[in-house]
């Protein structure tokens, strides 16, 4: 039986370019009662994905490899407008479709990472949060992939986005 009062959570994801151009996104998860790692192999400029492999621990603590069956069809798809409805309604179990996406938004925001590093620091925090607000709207996909741009944070407090990712000021 698991104690919810004692629960934690770790997730990583890490992204890294290789040599040869590919990019390969990794994204861990382990709490209380689940272990799971989804990597995914990812050609630039298309983004699309060339290898999947998602292992998680079973109730007996082994590891075991999501059928390659379950995640084939998502192979040669981009990421990019649609792939999470695509991951979803291939991968029922959440956790591990969520992972899998885990890994895909890591892939979106590698290509940020430079504009975030290299963006104005203004030394007001209302020009600051007016500046981050401004880049979270031009490019939706930020939002609530980190803190700073989760429901509820200042910087998008002003921001509602829908469904289908559309961004309208509160």
């Amino acid at each position: 039986m698991y104690h919810i009062l004692r629960f934690s959570r770790i997730r990583h994801t890490k992204v890294e370019e290789h040599e040869n151009g590919m990019l390969s996104s990794v994204c861990y998860l382990k709490d209380n009662v689940q272990e799971i790692e989804a990597k995914i192999l990812v050609e630039p400029p298309d983004l699309e994905i060339k290898s999947i492999d998602i292992m998680y621990r079973d109730s007996k603590g082994r590891w075991q490899k999501v059928e390659e069956k379950r995640v084939c069809s998502l192979i040669r798809s981009r990421i990019g407008p649609g792939i999470f409805k695509m991951i979803k309604s291939h991968i029922q179990d959440f956790q591990l479709a969520f992972a899998l996406e885990e890994c895909c938004r890591g892939v979106i925001l590698s290509f940020t990472k430079q504009d975030l590093l290299s963006s104005p620091r203004p030394e007001d925090d209302e020009e600051a949060i007016k500046y981050y607000a401004e880049m979270v709207k031009e490019n939706v996909r930020l939002y609530g992939r980190c803190a700073a741009f989760s429901k509820g944070s200042r910087i998008v407090k002003e921001i509602e986005v829908t469904e289908d990712a559309q961004v309208y000021e509160k």
